[in-house]
């Protein structure tokens, strides 16, 4: 008898609480259990094997240090990225919808969450946790009427390489959200990386994997076009925190232990697995459709043929670029994505629209800010903004760089630098380059600021045999002052690799000149004569830069360099180069020699491109001289470009470039009786696709570098590797540049 009073006592407080549980009613329970009985995609799912990610980029220690370094905590940015109002349901909703389930209401603790183990027990029990999770979401938001997802999401156990704070590369376990269709899992994948240490007492353990989730996020920018941020979890133990990557640097959610802030939990869990990807970082405003991507800009859609190039770094503009076609053109555009600084009064479009009149720069087709789908802007300011009003938001901003996505459509699409086909293609392009910095400095009072390899280009140029070279990318393009004629002080910007001395040794209180960009060209020219040993992008194989007598250049050690640039003798800075030039190149070393002379070390005056210009001109016209000449080759070889002599800007811009012609009336004279069939048989070769730039390669190659072959060869008594077959060389990974964001 008191037995059963004390089981009806149970039953009546079993119902008093269910009674006071209003949130979930029983038309919802049904619901759920009813639906949980069909077939649904993760209930078709096996637990998958450990996926074995292979390595993409390892980061090194300074970059890490600076990541960690511009962290910011906001407690609250979960909510920010994942709000209520995107749910069917909010996740306080959700957590009484799975009471008894996955989560007890009575005892306020996740039912069934995985306890803390050493090896990767931890981490399978945890992924396949939150693939119950994730199938218990689904499965509700169909009952609110929601679709079931395009392409079902899993949780998946992998193993990594890491890079971690003190720069030792760590092999680890984690677990990854990737679509459930993969099998072979690569970094282009993943659309969440989770780090797990066992408990919470190794919290100090738990950060250092946050700071493995670095290189976790480093991965994903680097193998992602289309990553706009990305999001990492930490958890140790019953404790997890989120870390949230974007080109700005890291912002991290407070540590939250789930049970006590179980909605916390579950807002971090439906908001990666539920919404749609643009709130996990991607961009939705390209697609992929048939297989073929697109993207849609200024109200047109182009068709993505062709990545040209991606930024790997997580701070900073990450920079993507693509060649582009529109369906009603069979034109080729580029469309480039940046992340820019807000604060700025011109754009890159503006430099570009002033630039529009002038030749050798790339022209401007339409641009735009790249808009979130509530129409508000792309920017690095939307998670900071979680602490509106407060001082510490104010902090944070002013520290940060204040960044937007914009997208430009850009015309010519031309070929990068290294692909130039002979050395005399090489100067003549380098010359168009210099020619168009200084129009743009004489005639509209724009200085580039960031000359590189990357931004001068080789582009064919209409009605005209020659390939010519554009100077590109304004984003760091200042107005100078007009009466001072120099950039803003204390502003070190620009590629680390090819900065002027001055700016790496006293940025803080030197003024960005048109020297410095000159020096810059200079510091190009070397850097492709040491990392390439030949035409049509041939990579110098068993060559490291780090590791050679320009390390400085890599390192930004700015003594090192000014020591070798500015204070070595003649005989001391020859014997440097021929320390670090490729063979190839033997011939280009008084011109570089020059080049430094003229720009470094003449202290007497201010060097002007005028200067430089006419070294540039007196080294190719020997170099035309030379190859002329029947004794030293035959007959037959193709005509060399014809360059002008410089002039002052207000001339140039009226000048047709096509037909430039020497003052020396007898240079011209041989120019001009070129026959006329040789140049047509040129461009036709040489303005097409890349198979038909392999083509002229091929023709030309021969006797073109035949004649500089046997220069050598009578010089120096060494012989040459066939042109050919070191075109046919496998590539060597590219140096990577840094820019200083």
């Amino acid at each position: 008898m008191p037995q059963s009073k004390r089981s009806r006592r149970r039953v009546a407080a079993t119902k008093g609480q269910s009674q006071r549980r209003a949130p979930t009613s029983p038309s919802t329970k049904s619901s759920l259990h009813r639906i949980s009985e069909l077939s649904f995609p993760y209930a078709l799912l096996p637990a998958p094997p450990v996926q074995h990610l292979p390595n993409h980029l390892i980061m090194d220690g300074d970059t890490l240090d600076d990541i960690v370094r511009t962290s910011e905590v906001i407690p609250m940015v979960a909510k920010a990225l994942f709000p209520d109002e995107k749910f069917a349901t909010t996740p306080k909703n959700m957590m009484c919808a799975l009471d008894e389930t996955l989560y007890s209401i009575d005892t306020h603790k996740w039912v069934r969450y995985p306890e803390p183990s050493d090896g990767d027990q931890q981490e399978s029990a945890m992924a396949a946790y939150l693939n119950e999770f994730t199938r218990a979401c689904w499965i509700f938001h169909t009952g609110k009427g929601r679709p079931l997802p395009k392409h079902v999401l899993r949780w998946t156990v992998t193993n990594t390489v890491r890079t971690a704070l003190n720069g030792e590369v760590v092999q680890t376990l984690g677990i990854a959200l990737v679509d459930a269709r993969v099998t072979a899992l690569q970094w282009s994948d993943v659309l969440c990386d989770i780090q797990i240490v066992p408990h919470v007492d190794r919290m100090p353990e738990a950060v250092r994997r946050l700071v493995t989730l670095s290189s976790g996020a480093a991965n994903t920018f680097a193998t992602q076009e289309d990553r706009l941020f990305h999001i990492g979890l930490a958890f140790a133990g019953d404790t997890v925190q989120l870390a949230c990557y974007d080109r700005a640097g890291r912002v991290l959610s407070a540590a939250h232990n789930i049970h006590d802030n179980p909605v916390i939990f579950a807002r971090m869990v439906m908001g990666l697995a539920l919404l749609d990807k643009s709130y996990g970082g991607k961009d939705i405003s390209t697609l992929t459709r048939d297989g073929r991507r697109f993207v849609f800009v200024g109200g047109l859609e182009y068709e993505i043929v062709e990545t040209l190039s991606i930024n790997k770094d997580i701070r900073g503009r990450g920079t993507t670029c693509w060649r582009c076609r529109r369906t009603d053109s069979d034109q080729d555009f580029v469309i480039k994505n940046a992340w820019a600084d807000k604060r700025r009064a011109l754009t890159e479009g503006d430099f570009l629209n002033i630039a529009a009149s002038l030749d050798g720069v790339g022209k401007l087709v339409c641009g735009e800010t790249v808009l979130r789908p509530d129409g508000q802007p792309h920017t690095t300011t939307v998670l900071r903004d979680a602490l509106k009003g407060s001082s510490e938001r104010c902090a944070i901003l002013s520290q940060i760089p204040q960044l937007e996505l914009r997208r430009f459509v850009l015309r010519p699409y031309a070929r990068p630098l290294e692909e130039f086909i002979s050395k005399d293609e090489l100067l003549s392009v380098f010359r168009d380059a210099i020619q168009a910095h200084w129009d743009l400095y004489e005639l509209k009072d724009v200085l580039h600021c960031d000359i590189s390899d990357n931004n001068i280009v080789i582009n064919e140029h209409s009605g005209s045999s020659l390939r010519r070279g554009l100077l590109i990318d304004f984003d760091r393009a200042v107005l100078v002052d007009k009466e001072h004629k120099v950039g803003p002080i204390g502003d070190m910007t620009g590629s680390l690799l090819f900065m002027a001395c001055d700016i790496v040794q006293y940025s803080e209180r030197v003024a960005h000149g048109p020297r410095h960009d000159l020096e810059s060209f200079l510091y190009v020219l070397m850097i492709i004569c040491a990392t390439y040993s030949g035409p049509s992008n041939t990579p110098r194989e068993d060559f490291d830069l780090s590791d050679s007598p320009m390390s400085a250049w890599m390192t930004g050690d700015g003594d090192r360099k000014a020591l070798i640039m500015l204070q070595y003798e003649d005989d001391q800075f020859r014997t440097f180069l021929d320390s670090v030039f490729d063979p190839y190149f033997d011939h280009l070393k008084d011109l570089v020699c020059e080049l430094r002379t003229v720009i470094l070390r003449n202290r007497d005056r201010k060097v002007t491109h005028r200067d430089v210009l006419e070294v540039l001109d007196r080294h190719i016209r020997a170099r035309r001289s030379a190859q002329e000449r029947p004794s030293v080759v035959e007959e037959g070889g193709r005509d060399l470009p014809v360059v002008a002599e410089c002039s002052k800007p207000g001339s140039r811009q009226k000048r047709n470039r096509r037909a430039s012609a020497l003052s020396d009336d007898m240079t011209a004279a041989r120019a001009s009786s070129t026959p006329r069939h040789e140049k047509e048989a040129w461009s036709s070769q040489s303005l097409g696709s890349d198979d038909r730039e392999r083509t002229l390669v091929e023709s030309h190659h021969a006797s073109d570098e035949t004649r500089e072959a046997s220069a050598v060869r009578l010089c120096t008594g060494k012989r040459k590797a066939d042109p050919e077959e070191s075109t046919r060389s496998s590539k060597r990974k590219k140096v990577a540049v840094g820019h200083a964001d």
